[in-house]
Formats: C-alpha cells, structure tokens, sequence
C-alpha cells in the first residue's frame, strides 16, 4: 500500500462535534499534538508537504474542503471522544477523494481494533502518545514500501480482512518513552529532548488570531498586562497518580517524561518568537506532581526571555498542600493560573473517585493558598458517581457555591460522569455488557447516553439530578460573573 497521489500529507485535529457543551477553555489554545507531528515530519522526510490545521478554529466546513483543494495522499486526525463523529466524517471525505486515513490521540488509540472493524475508510491507527515515530515510519512505508507495516511501533492496520499490529489492552505496557528507539538513554529525564521545538507557523495566522480572540473574549479580566498571543507546550508528561492511585475518571496512561528545564525554556520562547505568544499552557497532566522539575525550571528560567511568560498548568490540590512551597516556585517561573481537579465538595464522593489521600479540606487550603500567592484556579467537578447521594450532591452544589462566592475560582466546570472505554467506569459497563450499542461498538454516537446510563444503574442519584445541579452550579458562576462549562456533555442539557 502507498500513498500514490502525491507527497502532501494533511494533519487536523478533530474540532468538536455538533451540540457539545464548551469548557471554560474551549479553543482558547491551540491544538500542540498535530502541531508536534507536523514539525518532526517536515524535519525528518524529505520532499514532503505537510499541512497542519486544528478543528477548534478551522471549521469542519473548511477542513472538508481543504481535502477537496490539497488532493492530500495521507490524512491524520487527532481523535478524542468529544470529537469523534467529526473525525469519521473527515476520514470518509478524505477516503472519497483517494487518500489513505490514520487516527491517532486516547480516544483512537483505546479502541483501535473496533475502528478498523466498523469503519473501512479508516486505515490505521497509531496507538502511542509519542507518535512520532510510527508516523515518521508510516509515511516513509506509504511512500516507497521500503519498511513493513508489521514493523512499526504502536500502529493498528488491516492484513486482507484481519486486524493486525498494536492492542491497547494486550500492549499498552510497550507504550512507555523508556522503551521508544528514540529515547537512546531509556531515561525519563530530558527524554522529551528528542522532540524539537514545535513549529507553531505550520498552523496560518487566522487560527493564531483566533485563539487569541477567543482568549480575550473569556479571560481579558485576568490579565493586568497585555496579551499578545496564547499557545500551548508540552515539555512535562504524567501524573503522581500510579497504578491504584490513578482517578478513577482517567483513562490515560500517564507515562512519566520531562524535558530538560533548558529546554522548556527553549519551547517558551520559541513561541513568543514564533507567534507572539506570551500566555501558555503547559499541558502536562498533573505539573504540580514533579516537585524537583518543578523547582529545576524555576530556578533556570533565563533572564533574558524578552518578555514575561504566564503559564497555565494542572496542578494537584494534595500536591500544593503537601509541598506548599510549589507556589512560590509557580509564581518564579511565572505561572499564573491553576487547573485543579476538585471533582466534588463532599469527602464521600471525592475519595471515591481519588482516594483517602484527597479531601474537601485539602481541596479548599490549596484554594486559598493559590489565592494567597495571586494565581487564578480553573477548577472541575464530576457529578454522578457509584457514591453519589442525594446528600453528596447537595453538599458539592453548596460547597461549590461558597468557594465561587469567596473567588477562590476563577472559572467552574461541571458534568455528569462520562464512561471513557479505559477508565474504571467504562470497564465496568464493558464487563456488565451494557455499554451502548454492544461490546463490538467504537464509539456511540450520543455520549451522554453513556453518561445516562452509567448513573441511572449505578449511582444513588439520577441523571437528570446531576444535570440539575450541574445546572445550577453554572448558573452561580453565570451570575458571579465567572466561566463556566460542561466540556464532555451536550449543550442542550442546561438550557
């Protein structure tokens, strides 16, 4: 199989589908994981275009016809499960008009099998967080057929009318950065320097215009200074949270992987130069769970940048309770704003969901102890849970209310539990055969569904009652003057 068309490979993230409720952040900051893939395939095959574009500002309207005008050989979709009907109908245009298809990002990567299965315009599947080089070995194979499929790390593909390659189930334990060709240290430390600064130009200027517009229309109030561009970065990846310890709402990996604090330097200002920007996002998945790293880029940030960097990064309410003297090391290598996933106001359903290490208490000193140092908190919660009550819910909706009244947020989140197909509470739907439209399915096409279903068999309170108090929670925010969403439900929900 190769890409016979042309050289011209189209990489998109999926925008999200039609109905779904925002988040505080929606498409405020940039989609980095095709950025990424983008920049390492321009470095690293020769004679090949590579166009880039993200969903959240580009509109599926235009990436169909960009399909229809750059006639590209190969086309890749970021993939989550917000997102996924968009990404189905990008890969069938691309499929009518001659190209090849791969997915990839945690909603793919989990059920990569039953995709190829159920959708015969897709064609592979890359399966790793560090995809890269898969993606590099795709390409190079679709072009001149010199390096076998069943070579390449983490790719899911078709053999006549079998499945074949990378099983999320049965190999996730391969998909670690210590075990990556790449990684000539198998080291953690500075392992995230084998990835170059991101080319943040391969995305046009409206979509950096876009996001900057988005930004200021949300969080202007924030900033006592102006903000001339936003951007995300990766340079830290994982969490704390291992093995038992992980939330049982997360269904990533969360493979531990840093870069050297040079180099995180080196990616912020990369972005300053490279689009303006001066506002970023450090997304790893828990910031505050590397103490040492932490210190480290504090403590090297170069004095001469030539501007002052506000980072938004995840933070860990027992994390900054723990070690308090994160906040100042925040506040040194400029951070400014805080996610924190509080996830509920009552200790019953929170340390069902994170464990008896976290608590309502923790939750509310690392809240104060932010506000005490001047760093703003986005903070989410997850509503429904086995330990629901009737009483949990109220106290969560009461307790959220109060810290929204003594702005210890700045923005609210809040949903109903979303079963994910590799979190604790999709399992536990697969293994009572109850997941919508039956075990073989790759993703239904109503998600909240999934989320109706859950609560209304398991937990001791109903759908409609965590919608309810979702509802009234973002009408508190609403009212206080604060944002507020419900990122992984739909809209129509809370009018």
């Amino acid at each position: 199989m190769k890409v016979v068309k042309n050289d011209v490979v189209y990489l998109v993230n999926a925008g999200n589908d039609p109905g779904m409720s925002a988040i505080a952040n929606d498409y405020s900051f940039p989609a980095l994981g095709v950025l990424a893939l983008g920049t390492w395939l321009k470095q690293r095959v020769s004679d090949l275009e590579v166009i880039v574009r993200d969903g959240g500002v580009h509109s599926q309207e235009k990436i169909l016809k960009d399909i229809e005008m750059y006639n590209p050989g190969l086309v890749g979709v970021s993939v989550l499960s917000t997102s996924y009907q968009n990404a189905l109908q990008i890969a069938q245009a691309a499929k009518d008009s001659g190209a090849l298809t791969v997915f990839g990002n945690d909603q793919a990567a989990q059920l990569s099998g039953k995709i190829l299965s159920n959708r015969p315009y897709i064609d592979f599947v890359i399966g790793s967080e560090y995809g890269e080089e898969s993606l590099e070995m795709l390409v190079k194979s679709l072009k001149d057929g010199t390096i076998p499929l069943s070579s390449i790390p983490h790719l899911t593909y078709r053999d006549g009318d079998s499945i074949k390659g990378f099983d999320y189930q049965r190999d996730k334990n391969l998909l670690s950065i210590t075990l990556s060709e790449l990684n000539k240290t198998k080291k953690r430390t500075s392992a995230l320097d084998i990835f170059p600064v991101v080319d943040r130009t391969l995305f046009p200027k409206e979509h950096w215009d876009a996001y900057l517009k988005n930004y200021m229309n949300k969080f202007a109030g924030l900033h006592s200074s102006e903000v001339t561009g936003v951007s995300t970065m990766n340079r830290a990846r994982g969490c704390s949270r291992q093995g038992k310890d992980i939330c049982k709402h997360c269904d990533m990996l969360l493979d531990i992987s840093f870069s050297s604090p040079k180099m995180f330097w080196e990616e912020a200002k990369a972005a300053y130069e490279q689009v303006g920007a001066n506002v970023l996002y450090e997304v790893c998945d828990s910031f505050s769970s590397f103490g040492k790293f932490v210190k480290d880029v504090a403590k090297s940030r170069p004095s001469n940048l030539g501007f002052e960097p506000q980072f938004f990064v995840y933070a860990q309410a027992r994390d900054l309770v723990r070690r308090p003297e994160l906040a100042k090391q925040f506040k040194d290598m400029g951070v400014f704003r805080v996610n924190i996933g509080l996830e509920s106001g009552s200790d019953q359903t929170l340390q069902h969901m994170k464990g008896p290490g976290d608590s309502v208490r923790t939750n509310y000193l690392a809240l104060k102890l932010m506000k005490s140092e001047g760093i703003h908190v986005y903070g989410s919660l997850v509503l429904g849970t086995e330990a629901e009550t009737p009483e949990t819910l109220r106290e969560t909706v009461e307790w959220t209310k109060n810290i929204i009244d003594e702005r210890l947020v700045s923005d609210i989140e809040a949903q109903p539990i979303l079963p994910l197909p590799n979190n604790y509470y999709g399992r536990k739907l697969m293994e009572k055969d109850l997941f919508p439209e039956g075990p073989t399915s790759d993703w239904p096409i109503d998600t909240d569904q999934i989320s109706k279903l859950y609560v209304d068999r398991f937990s001791g309170v109903s759908y409609e009652a965590a919608v309810s108090a979702a509802t009234e929670i973002r009408n508190h925010a609403d009212a206080s003057g604060i944002n507020f969403g419900s990122g992984v439900s739909r809209e129509d929900k809370y009018k």
